[in-house]
């Protein structure tokens, strides 16, 4: 976690990118953290999910191959929000219950803001996912029986289930009580990133060097670097 009292210098170099983060003190400069990123690298970086609009459109009645199918969808979107198609950008997949797209929307405008800024650091980004969906890639390691993985921080509660995810502000639930009646679970279904309860380091096999003592806060930037489990 970065406070704002910390300075940190960044130096990208021509094979990697080193930086350094110090606070002043009354006895002189002291190190927070220090960080080592090779230039070689894939980044996952995660989206706001309160930025992100899901809809689902059923299928529609004629058979469409790819590339039809992705320009039915982007205007059947842009109808639906009342904007022009060149100012969205999304993804779709199949629901698994229903035949219909799930479809997830971002204005271009603030995917494009990032990308640029990732370019200017040369920082490689390989994917821009929402991030309470990041947290669907670590279900297969919550205990059996358990159906919703959620992490939560001081303003918000993210949530995802093997079909959904999605973004609860506190203010909308204020215990995992209230959030698993907003999300119609069972309590006793729903895995929390805390401590003492679900670890998300569970997913990594070979923990080397020594994993944070509040591991469970990094459980979104985990399930982003693991990706899609096939």
């Amino acid at each position: 976690m970065a406070f704002k009292t910390w300075q940190i210098g960044l130096h990208i170099q021509q094979h990697e990118a080193l930086a350094i983060a110090v606070i002043r003190g009354a006895s002189g400069w002291s190190l927070q953290r220090w960080w080592r990123l090779p230039l070689r690298h894939r980044i996952y970086l995660s989206f706001p999910a309160n930025r992100t609009l899901q809809r689902a459109f059923p299928h529609p009645p004629m058979r469409l191959r790819e590339r039809e199918q992705v320009a039915w969808l982007s205007q059947t979107m842009a109808r639906e929000l009342d904007m022009d198609p060149d100012l969205l950008r999304f993804d779709f997949q199949d629901d698994a219950l229903s035949p219909a797209f799930n479809v997830t929307a971002v204005q271009s405008k603030e995917i494009s803001a990032l990308l640029t800024l990732a370019q200017t650091l040369n920082v490689r980004i390989a994917a821009v996912t929402p991030d309470a969906c990041a947290l669907q890639r670590l279900l297969p390691f919550i205990p059996s029986g358990r159906q919703c993985l959620v992490w939560r921080d001081e303003s918000q509660w993210l949530w995802a289930t093997r079909y959904a995810w999605g973004r609860k502000s506190a203010r909308e639930a204020t215990t995992l009580h209230d959030l698993a009646a907003t999300l119609s679970v069972v309590p006793e279904h729903i895995s929390l990133c805390a401590e003492g309860e679900f670890d998300p380091w569970r997913a990594v096999t070979v923990r080397q060097p020594p994993v944070p003592p509040d591991g469970y806060r990094f459980a979104i930037a985990l399930g982003l670097a693991i990706g899609e489990i096939r």
